[in-house]
């Protein structure tokens, strides 16, 4: 291992011994190795210990002086006990691959994979080192790689090490909680919460369903393995249920307490002004702390925030423009009496789901208008940033797919008057679907929804920049209540020239019927539907 501090009796000794190798060949297969292997792959820690010795061991005895390199050795016991886990849970070297390595150093590398592979895993391992290794000194080549951008860490208010140690804690709390929370008391609460009689049900349907999942790993062969490997990957809150509403549910069901207590205190603590909410103003140290942190992570341009327009959002769908008219044609914009005819036919009231509306009317519509009620709990606004570019601060935004689109409604109904509305029929501009959704189901704990935007509408309150804690990401959980504080002192602004993506959203709840009227024009005739429920 060619290097600066080789120990070999001449010069000429070394760049022979070299010549004569694959070595820089190696050098290369390693790394494309490497990226093949971790490309998609976290990395985790084990507790192999002893590589550098066992390295130089597998040598010749006469071969051993010249491998002895300070900068191999370094790479070798800070890398070299790391592994990628499969599917299902079985660990692999990135490094230490027979099919890679050089005649010289066969050995060497089947014995540390052996080491490796049979080793404990202890941790997720995070760096923000872009090269792991000194890749050379002077004429000299050493063990190193390139990292792919996926697995260089970037840093937020946490370091990598410190993302690190929150891992490790992260891996002991859902121990604990697997230990407590037995695969028949989860199936219980999944069964409570899947029947929708508790508020918000859906938000944790996801969690109860993560930890049976992991109680089936835990039976495993390498359910240990399989345990680390969820919780490099768990959503912020899913390791921890004992501190969570999950914790609550799962309590009370194990304390044999009647439903209707059960139900009460979870309601009580899920009320919309309760959950995740400050109850009071923050501290002057946590104004600090948020001061400290929103400087760090650069976010005070994403605290700015606007009202969202009909272009900020993907629509599912839209209304279908006329058709031209024939040019050259002096009466081509009249209906005859055939299209009139179909125009005017008007079909009987329809009661039907959501999907099933979505799946049989929806392709086909050409128009469509809501019956827009007197008041409703149902009126809400979509909302963003005001710099596109600004550093993520939502759940559901990141740098490599940007969406900082949230929503807001109000506890109590509203009035069709302060959201800009006339009850009755009101011409819908376009469909969406809840923003956590736009970009696949990585958020089911926030929940699904579909969105009508209604023309003309707009709050009239506009009271606050609706930055909820459940919708913040998750690393800004410690300053909540200087947010919430901040967000309450300002107000959105305003788009002037387009349409605001403001107007009725629906979610999946078992608490009463939606009873959204439509009305949908379609293949030259007129429907009305009932929208009863999501599906």
């Amino acid at each position: 291992m060619s290097n600066s501090d080789l120990k070999a009796s001449s010069p000429s000794q070394q760049v022979g011994t070299r010549d004569g190798s694959d070595y820089h060949g190696y050098l290369g297969r390693l790394q494309a190795g490497f990226e093949e292997h971790v490309a998609h792959q976290q990395l985790f820690t084990t507790n192999a210990a002893g590589l550098w010795e066992a390295y130089l061991a597998s040598f010749p005895e006469e071969l051993r002086q010249q491998q002895n390199c300070n900068s191999c050795r370094q790479f070798i016991e800070r890398f070299g006990h790391l592994v990628t886990l499969d599917e299902t849970g079985h660990q692999g070297s990135p490094f230490w691959l027979e099919h890679l390595a050089s005649e010289e150093n066969l050995a060497a590398v089947q014995r540390l994979r052996g080491m490796v592979e049979k080793a404990h895993v202890n941790g997720v391992f995070l760096s923000s080192e872009p090269v792991w290794g000194n890749p050379e000194t002077g004429v000299w080549k050493h063990l190193a790689v390139r990292v792919p951008q996926a697995r260089v860490f970037k840093p937020g208010l946490l370091s990598a090490s410190q993302k690190m140690a929150e891992h490790r804690e992260n891996h002991r709390c859902l121990n604990v909680a697997l230990d407590e929370f037995k695969a028949e008391l989860l199936e219980q609460a999944r069964v409570v919460l899947q029947a929708e009689a508790l508020t918000r049900s859906e938000k944790f349907i996801g969690v109860v369903e993560w930890l049976i999942a992991r109680q089936r790993e835990r039976k495993t062969p390498q359910g240990r393995n399989l345990i680390w490997k969820a919780v490099a990957s768990a959503p912020a809150g899913f390791c921890t249920p004992r501190s969570s509403m999950v914790g609550t549910l799962l309590e009370d069901l194990a304390a044999g307490l009647p439903f209707e207590t059960v139900k009460k205190r979870f309601d009580d603590k899920m009320h919309p002004l309760q959950y995740q909410r400050p109850q009071a103003a923050p501290s002057a140290g946590n104004i600090q702390q948020a001061e400290e942190a929103i400087a760090k992570l650069g976010l005070a341009p994403a605290l700015e925030r606007r009202f969202a327009t009909l272009a900020d959002v993907p629509l599912t769908w839209k209304p279908r423009t006329d058709k031209p008219e024939k040019g050259g044609s002096v009466f081509g914009h009249l209906k005859s009496k055939e299209e009139a005819r179909a125009t005017d036919l008007k079909l009987p009231t329809k009661t039907l789901t959501w999907i099933k509306f979505r799946d049989t009317v929806l392709p086909t519509a050409e128009k469509m208008e809501l019956l827009v009620p007197s008041s409703s709990s149902a009126f809400s606004a979509l909302i963003t940033a005001v710099h596109p570019d600004a550093p993520p601060l939502i759940q559901w935004d990141s740098p490599e797919q940007r969406n900082a689109v949230t929503w807001y409604f109000y506890q109590n109904p509203s009035t069709a008057s302060s959201w800009g509305l006339t009850p009755g029929y009101v011409e819908v501009l376009g469909l969406t679907m809840k923003p956590n959704t736009w970009f696949g189901d990585r958020f089911p704990q926030q929940g699904q929804g579909v969105f009508f935007i209604l023309k003309g509408s707009r709050d009239s309150r506009n009271s606050s920049l609706s930055l909820f804690p459940e919708h913040l990401r998750s690393d800004l959980h410690g300053i909540r209540a200087t947010i919430e504080a901040f967000s309450r002192s300002r107000q959105l602004v305003v788009p002037e020239g387009e349409p605001l993506a403001s107007g009725l959203m629906v979610i999946p709840s078992a608490d009463s019927s939606w009873n959204v009227g439509l009305r949908v024009t379609s293949k030259g005739s007129v429907a009305t539907y009932t929208l009863d429920r999501w599906d």
